[in-house]
């Protein structure tokens, strides 16, 4: 069995606050801070606040919630916190792909076709999308 040549992908120096357009996306429809906490089933406007500012990353159900609300995808609202996530899982996938080369065995095999699907498909991605 051949070695596929993994892609290595550099991530982008992330900035310490992640992108967000949820102040936007609230605004443009004129509701309040308080207003959003109640649709997303919070108690505070501190915590839209919190988020909007990028002093507080969104729980997985606030990132749901809100791209239900605003019926919008998840890297609409929160296109920074989503990429860092993207980035992240592709270095694990790399070093991955990595430590599992050399084992012969059949079901390695099916993992490292995975993996080399999984870092071809993000790579396309990316072409497509500096295009």
């Amino acid at each position: 069995m051949g070695c596929v040549p993994v892609i290595l992908l550099a991530a982008p120096p992330m900035d310490h606050r992640f992108k967000s357009y949820l102040r936007p996306l609230r605004r443009r429809l004129g509701f309040t801070q308080q207003e959003l906490a109640f649709l997303m089933g919070v108690k505070s406007r501190t915590v839209i606040s919190r988020i909007e500012g990028s002093k507080r990353r969104p729980s997985l159900t606030a990132i749901f919630i809100c791209a239900f609300v605003f019926n919008t995808s998840l890297s609409e609202v929160f296109p920074g916190l989503i990429s860092e996530l993207h980035e992240a899982v592709l270095r694990r996938a790399n070093e991955l792909y990595e430590e599992l080369q050399g084992n012969p065995s059949k079901t390695t095999r099916i993992k490292l076709d995975f993996l080399e699907q999984l870092l071809a498909r993000s790579e396309t991605k990316r072409i497509d999308t500096s295009v």
